[in-house]
């Protein structure tokens, strides 16, 4: 069933609800409440005394007495009193004799029927009746505070007029039905767009509601802006990752199937004897080293990266003088740099105080940057690296003139597997930035870069003290 279908139906049953519970109420307490006389209940015993004085077989002064008395000792605080068309006092429960006159019968009618609701002042109610085809008067007198105070007197002349009252009246009660109505429709058409938005939404595509209030469906509908947008950015990520990941298991098959073809050609030559002479032996050789070792090196990345995302990475902290690590790392590079013609220039000071890392992991943090700068910055022939440190943090900076990285290339460089380059004779795996940045995140520390293409490239490994 609709949510509008339920308005209605809640509107309709809770409005003869609220009617039956009102009427029921009222009756309930009025009858609770009602202590006194009430112009109808004294009409009913006005008619009560006329319809056994009228009926009876004989009516004599004795026994108008007498029935009246019985009246007066039921009803007490009523007075009653019969009198002719002359005034002539035929019984009176308060002793009176004398007669009417036409003033003093008068007086009995001011302010009436306005005594009946005003406290203060008796109320006065006269009848006429037919006795023997002579008029006599029944007068029956109350003091106001016998009467009812609790009475509620609703005057109509004609049925016709009791109409126009309807109007007022069901305007002011469905009014605020009215009004809830509204508030409903509007509250059903907003949870109908976040109702079209979930349908709407899938993998691959973003949907966004436009509910700026900030009540509860406003706030739910913010959440779901969010939960959308993280669930695109999640799949994006995932999508790249898979491309990624594609993208890696083609180059490992290309970069796994050239030296393992390297290695079985040459295996296969020195098996058969396909040299000239030792000279050429030792050629072969070398190439299956050389590309044993590329393929141990891959090998081992990849475990690497495995374990670390199986079990986390976990420091094993200790007290270590990263200037002294520093001059030990670059000492095993000279040669390299010696046989690549890359100037060098270190800049580490002596006597620095040690800090808390874990030894190993920096150590490779530092020689992932040197490699990729010998790689990437080879063609510039320079290599500075720096060492700075203040009362916070320790900073290494390696520095070199090679091509540089192009602005749009810098967000992604710490991805894994992300190569800028498309070239693959280079032996690069796309994971050494990445492996570098997760040790450094596990210390609490960062690393930055900043490129001038063509001219200077800046790696900053920043460490907390």
């Amino acid at each position: 069933m609709k949510l509008s279908s339920k308005l209605w139906i809640y509107f309709i049953v809770s409005s003869i609800t609220a009617v039956i519970l009102f009427i029921s109420f009222s009756l309930l307490i009025g009858k609770i409440s009602r202590t006194g006389y009430t112009n109808e209940t004294l009409e009913t015993l006005a008619n009560q005394v006329i319809s056994e004085i009228t009926h009876a077989d004989r009516i004599t002064p004795s026994s108008l007495v007498k029935t009246m008395d019985e009246y007066h000792s039921d009803h007490p605080s009523v007075q009653f009193e019969w009198f002719s068309t002359e005034g002539k006092i035929l019984y009176s429960s308060s002793d009176r004799t004398q007669p009417y006159s036409f003033s003093a019968y008068s007086d009995l009618f001011i302010n009436e029927p306005f005594n009946l609701w005003i406290p203060e002042h008796d109320v006065n109610l006269i009848y006429r009746t037919q006795i023997n085809d002579l008029s006599y008067y029944l007068h029956l007198q109350v003091p106001s505070e016998a009467m009812n105070d609790k009475a509620v007197y609703f005057y109509v002349r004609e049925w016709s007029a009791f109409f126009t009252l309807i109007v007022p009246f069901l305007a002011f009660i469905i009014t605020p039905y009215f009004f809830t109505f509204f508030f409903f429709f509007k509250l059903r058409k907003r949870l109908k767009k976040l109702n079209e938005g979930l349908s709407k939404t899938t993998l691959d595509q973003q949907i966004e509601i436009d509910d700026q209030s900030m009540d509860e469906i406003g706030q739910l509908s913010q959440h779901f802006n969010v939960m959308s947008r993280r669930i695109h950015e999640q799949v994006t990520k995932i999508q790249e990752q898979e491309e990624k990941r594609k993208a890696l298991i083609s180059n490992l098959s290309h970069d796994l199937r050239t030296p393992l073809t390297n290695i079985l050609g040459y295996a296969d030559s020195i098996q058969n004897g396909l040299y000239k002479d030792e000279n050429e032996l030792r050629a072969h050789s070398k190439v299956i080293v050389r590309r044993s070792q590329y393929m141990e090196k891959l090998i081992n990345t990849l475990f690497e990266v495995s374990q670390s995302d199986l079990h986390g990475i976990l420091p094993q902290k200790e007290s270590c003088n990263v200037p002294s690590m520093l001059r030990k790392i670059l000492t095993e590079y000279l040669p390299v740099f010696e046989a690549k013609h890359i100037h060098i220039e270190i800049e580490v000071p002596d006597g620095s105080n040690s800090i808390m890392i874990d030894p190993h992991l920096i150590e490779r943090v530092i020689r992932n940057l040197l490699d990729n700068a010998i790689k990437h910055g080879e063609s510039g022939n320079y290599l500075k690296v720096k060492y700075m440190e203040d009362v916070k943090q320790v900073k290494v900076a390696i520095i070199d003139h090679g091509k540089g990285i192009p602005p749009e290339q810098i967000p992604f460089l710490f991805d894994r597997f992300y190569q800028g380059s498309q070239n693959r004779n280079k032996e690069s795996f796309g994971l050494g930035l990445s492996i570098a940045k997760e040790f450094t995140n596990a210390h609490n520390g960062d690393i930055t870069v900043h490129s001038i293409p063509n001219r200077e490239t800046c790696f900053t490994l920043i460490l907390p003290k």
